[in-house]
């Protein structure tokens, strides 16, 4: 990665923002190889190697702003002027604001130099070693989806307030979604993923492995019962139903759209006691971590929920300068787009107990492995199928079943927690307990 002169081109834009009529300006700019390997239908389809450079700008004319994006580095001048252009033809607002120079502490852990020399074949190689695995465990398994790919990357920002902010990293993903067939029976699929800052921490068996397993255990699935009582949903599960909701209520601009629930709750219950909700842009091995966000403004941990009390909204420089509050560090986005606000590595700390040991505290109910539907971030309500769904009696899975639905309401579902394992694992960049939740519908169909 030339992280030198990616940091020149980004100075360089500021001066065509300012000589085109820009009063201040930002210029953010990405580059990165990416090789990636894929497994469709249980054969290895194609691997593929693609780098990009792209730089956005935004430009402010007094309190208008304007942004555009170029992959074409020849054409840089020319997007800086677009920018300006449409600057000028913006609506005003006093909102609209760069954040000042701050200290940025580098973040160890984020960039391997080792996988510059990574290559396609070993890319590959690590897409065969997941579906090699796969076919040992069982043959009447299938990964019907699964991919490796391998990351090198810079970024750079720098704005006419002073501040300038670089930085390399690298990452690996891998994820496996695998069914299992016999006869005429056809499991549930499951999805399993995981990653890694560095070469010699790649290690893909473990998500293989669990998908796997979870998608033979769904074998044979048959009806189940209708209840409302006890559910107990795995990160999978917990992700799609519950986060997204949170993310949502906990997102500054909803607030200030008067959309969050939460707008005016800092300081208020909003869950059990037992959870924990943290992000932090630092964590260690982080998918998501780096020394700073999509602005420049340092990244830090942050709770959100602490046991049970809602402690932070997350705002970047626009949502901060409107609400007169501290800049989160929450700016999100790419070069190809405005900054946002968005999570980093979002976490629900552990609780008590293993996942075994939340199922035997319950006399009927229903694991849910996966969900399948919506949750309205706004009034809360949920209702989907639960997918690689297990009965619960007596305190062990009894069997599979299909054609179950579940329904509720998340804010509800929040204050009905009853049980958070110790046992955590991570999807993308969310890492994430099993939750065992009560007063869920759940019918049978």
């Amino acid at each position: 990665m030339n992280i030198e002169g990616l940091i020149e081109r980004c100075e360089e834009g500021l001066e065509y923002a300012r000589r085109f009529g820009a009063d201040r300006a930002e210029v953010y700019g990405e580059e990165g190889r990416k090789l990636s390997a894929t497994i469709e239908k249980d054969d290895l389809q194609l691997s593929e190697s693609h780098s990009e450079t792209t730089i956005g700008v935004r430009a402010f004319v007094g309190d208008r702003v304007g942004f555009a994006s170029t992959n074409d580095l020849s054409r840089l001048e020319e997007a800086c002027r677009d920018a300006v252009v449409l600057a000028k033809a913006s609506p005003g607002d006093p909102h609209n604001v760069l954040p000042e120079p701050a200290e940025i502490e580098p973040l160890d852990g984020i960039y391997d130099p080792a996988a510059e020399g990574f290559t396609e074949r070993e890319a590959v190689a690590a897409a065969i070693r997941m579906l090699d695995l796969a076919h040992s465990i069982d043959r009447r398994l299938i990964l019907g989806d699964a991919e490796f790919s391998a990351e090198v990357f810079g970024r750079a920002l720098a704005n006419t307030s002073g501040l300038k902010a670089s930085e390399q990293g690298s990452i690996f993903t891998y994820f496996a979604l695998a069914t299992a067939k016999e006869g005429d029976l056809v499991s549930n699929f499951d999805f399993q993923f995981d990653a890694s800052r560095s070469v010699s921490e790649i290690d893909v068996e473990p998500i293989t492995r669990r998908a796997c397993e979870n998608a033979l255990g769904s074998l044979g699935a048959g009806k189940g019962k209708s209840f409302n009582g006890t559910v107990i949903l795995s990160p999978n599960a917990a992700l799609d139903l519950l986060i997204g909701l949170v993310l949502f209520q906990t997102n500054a601009k909803n607030c200030l759209k008067g959309m969050s629930r939460w707008k005016d709750s800092l300081g208020k219950s909003v869950a059990v006691s037992s959870l924990t909700i943290v992000d932090d842009g630092r964590l260690s091995g982080g998918v998501a971590s780096s020394s700073f966000d999509r602005e420049g403004v340092p990244h830090r941990k942050l709770p959100l929920i602490e046991e049970g009390i809602l402690s932070s909204h997350m705002f970047n420089s626009y949502t901060a300068d409107a609400t007169g509050t501290a800049n989160t560090g929450h700016g999100s986005g790419s070069a190809r787009s405005l900054p946002g606000i968005g999570p980093t590595n979002l976490s629900i700390l552990p609780g008590e107990g293993t996942k075994e040991e939340l199922i035997a505290g319950v006399k009927e109910g229903l694991f849910v492995t996966r969900f399948s539907g919506n949750t309205n971030p706004v009034s809360g309500d949920f209702s989907g199928v639960a997918k690689a769904a297990y009965l619960i009696e007596n305190g062990r899975l009894s069997r599979p079943v299909v054609g179950t639905l579940i329904a509720g309401n998340a804010f509800d579902a929040l204050t009905r927690i009853s049980g958070v394992s110790e046992d955590r694992e991570r999807i993308y960049n969310f890492t994430l307990p099993y939750l065992r939740v009560e007063g869920v519908s759940v019918t049978a169909e």
